[in-house]
This record gives C-alpha cells, structure tokens and sequence, in this order.
C-alpha cells in the first residue's frame, strides 16, 4: 500500500510472474485456512470468536487456537450483512437495506436479533469508539450512533458526504471518510450532532477504505492502489505519494508506521512506507482461490476475510 519511488521489484512485473500454482511468500507464513461454505466479505475479531460476513449469514469462529479455526456457529441475518463490530455481549451488523442490525451473541449458538435501526441506504462498515458507533451509508453518507443503551441504538446524526461513503475511521476530533468518486472528506465530529466538513482532497481512484496514523491517511483505491496523505493540518490534506500494488487495495490498517493491505486476489502485503518497502507479503497460489476482501490484525496474526473462508497468517517481524 505505495509510494511513486517504490523499486519496481516490489510490485512490479518481477514479483507477479511468480509461478502461479506455488505461494509467493516473504516475512509471512499461512497458519491455518478454513473452509466456508459461502464468500466472507468482513470481520471483526474479539475475545476468542471472529464474526464474518457473508451471505445472509455470519459465521463465527473460534480463533482462541488460531493453528486450529473452528465454525462455532452461523446467524442467519434478514439481509446482506456487510459490516460488523463487537462490544461485549452484542454484535452490531451493517445490515444492508435493512439498517443497523443489533444482535445479542452471549450464546454464539443462540444468537438472535433484538432491534433494528432504520437508515435510509445500503448500510456497510460499522466501527466502534466509544459509546458510538460509525457507520457508512453509501449515497446517504454517515450515521453517528449512540450505544449508550446497547440494546437499543440511537441515531445521533446524518451526515451527507457528496460521494458514495464505503470506509470511515475516527481519531480523536475528526472522522476521515473514503467518499467514492468524491475521495478524502475529513469531518469535525467533537459535536456528533453536527459533523462539520472541515478538509478534502481528490483521490487517484474510487476511495473504498481509509485508516490512519501519525499525522498520515492511508486511502485504499481498489485497483489504482493506495495513497498516502500528510493530514498534519486536517483542514488542507497533501498527497504525499501513491502506488500500485499486487491486486485491488480493499482494505487498509495502518499499524505501528506500517501499513497492511488486504489486496484481493494479490493476498496480503505489508508496507513500510517510510523506508520504502514491502515487508511482508503472502500471496496464495491461483488454484486456492483466495481472493482477500478484509482484514484485522492482533499482534502478529492477520485474520482474513476471503472468497473461500477464513485465512490466517502469521508476520514474522
């Protein structure tokens, strides 16, 4: 995930002519891959359980021994689910046309539905800060929601952003939002009532997933790769370089100056910006079938959501 000086070797044409049915690995083993009976679009992971989206399901699985993954159980949901996040004994769901979904999951195997927040479009990936939770609304922009009482969640505010809004993240004051075509918006939410547009700046590609880091925004652009902003001063973000890499940038995580990708059919890559270098890379051979659209790193396991299941892969540091 990325910079214009990037050695061609990284992710140029050296690296992709690999031998297609062997792994292309570097700093990164495959510990374990389990099999799913339906695509995995997103995760979350707390405790010892991972929460996967799929269709019309969520599968969850017992990660306490990642080397052995087991399905506890399946909820079936009402609609798509495409975005998940955990609190305590509940689980929030981007439920699609349907709303915010709240699940109660103090038993995995008896988990049901309790309440259902009306929003008015396709509602995708929830993050949770807080007492709050931040959600992407597509064309309607963001929600704000109160989980002050967990059960029931409270529409605090609707935010248009101008563009299709798939990925957000919060840091302190500020909420960075990847808005489609309409690139990087970054909001002033320290009153949440009134998020207030305070900086923006065009993206290279349709903007799907932003995190960031020490003064730095991480934008993932599909198949245009992904581009660094310095956002030092929010109200004027500055490209800082941009690249290419292995596959589509669906996903980003900005973690301890480095940057993980999940890259769709390229796999997964870890990037040291600042040294300009990839790091770290698993990419799995054509026949397997992996096609990484999510992931959540706890110390050194990644854990992916997949076309095929659940993938868990270990960086060696």
């Amino acid at each position: 995930m990325f910079l214009l000086s990037l050695l061609s070797q990284v992710w140029g044409g050296d690296t992709l002519s690999q031998n297609k049915y062997k792994p292309d690995s570097l700093n990164m083993t495959l510990v374990k891959r389990l099999r799913l009976p339906t695509p995995c679009f997103a995760l979350d992971v707390s405790g010892r359980y991972a929460y996967l989206t799929s269709l019309r399901r969520i599968f969850v699985v017992d990660v306490s021994k990642p080397e052995s993954l087991y399905r506890e159980a399946t909820i079936t949901t009402t609609n798509m689910p495409l975005g998940v996040a955990v609190k305590g004994r509940y689980l929030y769901v981007g439920h699609g046309y349907k709303g915010l979904s709240v699940f109660n999951i103090s038993n995995p195997n008896t988990a049901s539905e309790i309440y259902t927040l009306k929003l008015p479009d396709t509602t995708m990936e929830v993050l949770l800060r807080g007492n709050y939770l931040y959600v992407t609304v597509g064309d309607s922009g963001f929600a704000i929601v109160s989980i002050s009482n967990p059960r029931r969640p409270r529409l605090v505010s609707l935010t248009k952003t101008g563009g299709f809004t798939r990925g957000i993240t919060v840091k302190g004051r500020y909420a960075y939002i990847a808005a489609g075509r309409d690139g990087l918006k970054i909001y002033d939410i320290s009153n949440p009532r009134r998020p207030r547009l305070i900086g923006q700046a065009p993206t290279r590609g349709f903007a799907i997933s932003v995190d960031v880091e020490g003064g730095v925004a991480y934008v993932a652009l599909g198949r245009k790769g992904v581009q660094l902003f310095d956002i030092s001063d929010p109200s004027s973000p500055k490209e800082i370089r941009w690249a290419k890499g292995p596959g589509s940038a669906l996903n980003v995580r900005a973690i301890n100056k480095l940057i993980f990708v999940a890259f769709g059919d390229g796999g997964v890559s870890v990037v040291d910006p600042f040294r300009k270098m990839e790091v770290a890379r698993y990419r799995p051979p054509i026949y397997k079938g992996d096609y990484v659209f999510d992931i959540v790193v706890k110390g050194d396991y990644i854990y992916a959501a997949s076309r095929k299941g659940m993938v868990v892969y270990r960086f060696l540091k």
